[in-house]
C-alpha cells in the first residue's frame, strides 16, 4: 500500500513539474496589467492581458502603459502572476492609445461582458493627453467599440467596474481629482448612450487609492483613503466609506 502511495505522489509531482516546464518554456510577455474573466460566455475564464513590446514605456507621471491587448484562453496564475502557454487567441494593437489599465464587466445590462481599457491620449474636444475609459465587446474576434469615452466629470487617477447597488450591471467606480486638489470618489450608471454620475463621497485630502479588485472580481470594493482602509456604500447619491 506504501509503495502505491509512493508511486502516486511521484506521479502528480511528475505531472506538476512538466505542467510547470511546459508553461515555463513559452516566452512570457511583458505584462502592463491583467483582468480573468469569461469574455465570450462559455464558462471558461480567459486571461485579457495588456502587454508591452519595450519595458520602458512611461508616461511622465512615471506609470508604465503598453500597445497590445491580448486574449488568452491557456494559462495558469502563479504567485499572483499570470503565465502564458502557447499563441494569444486575438491580438489586438493599441499603441496609438496608450493603453494602461484592462478590466472587464456588463456596463450595459445586456447580459455580455464588455471589456474595459484605461488609455491615455486626446480627445477632439479636450485635445490634452489624458486618462479616458474606453470600452469594448470582443465580438467575432473582433474588438468593437461600445464607448470611448473622452472623459468622466472630473480628472481621474483610477476605476474600477463593480456593481455596488446589486442590480446586475456594473458601474465605473472613480477616483477622482477637484479644483482644490482634493480627491473623491464617484460612482457612474450607464445611460443607453454613455455614462452619468449617479452618485458621490466626500472629499478627502489625502491619498485615496483602491485596495483590491485589480484582476478579477471579487465581492466589495475596499479603499484607503488619507492612510486607512475602508469599504465602499452606497446611499442614494451619496457614496460612504466605512472602517
Amino acid at each position: 500500500m506504501k509503495t502505491r502511495k509512493r508511486i502516486l505522489y511521484l506521479t502528480i509531482l511528475l505531472l506538476a513539474a512538466g505542467a510547470a516546464l511546459l508553461f515555463s518554456r513559452h516566452p512570457q510577455p511583458n505584462i502592463v496589467s491583467w483582468y480573468v474573466c469569461d469574455i465570450d460566455g462559455d464558462s471558461r475564464e480567459e486571461l485579457l492581458l495588456i502587454t508591452a513590446a519595450s519595458a520602458d514605456l512611461r508616461l511622465d507621471t512615471g506609470e508604465e502603459y503598453g500597445d497590445t491587448l491580448a486574449v488568452y484562453d491557456s494559462y495558469k496564475i502563479r504567485k499572483n502572476r499570470p503565465v502564458v502557454q502557447g499563441e494569444p487567441e486575438a491580438v489586438f494593437d493599441l499603441a496609438s492609445i496608450k493603453p494602461l489599465k484592462v478590466m472587464a464587466g456588463d456596463i450595459d445590462g445586456d447580459g455580455r461582458v464588455e471589456i474595459g481599457v484605461c488609455v491615455y491620449k486626446t480627445a477632439k474636444f479636450h485635445p490634452v493627453p489624458a486618462k479616458r475609459p474606453f470600452f469594448y465587446a470582443l465580438q467575432d474576434g473582433r474588438l468593437q467599440p461600445v464607448w470611448l469615452g473622452s472623459r468622466l466629470a472630473r480628472p481621474f487617477d483610477d476605476y474600477r467596474l463593480f456593481d455596488l447597488d446589486g442590480d446586475g450591471v456594473d458601474e465605473i467606480l472613480s477616483i477622482e481629482s477637484v479644483q482644490s486638489g482634493n480627491r473623491l470618489l464617484a460612482l457612474y450608471d450607464w445611460k443607453g448612450f454613455g455614462f452619468e454620475v449617479r452618485a458621490i463621497s466626500d472629499e478627502y485630502q489625502g491619498e485615496v487609492v483602491f485596495l483590491n479588485n485589480t484582476n478579477t472580481r471579487q465581492d466589495k470594493i475596499l479603499v484607503n483613503i488619507e492612510g486607512t482602509q475602508h469599504s465602499l456604500r452606497l446611499e442614494g447619491d451619496r457614496l460612504t466609506a466605512e472602517q
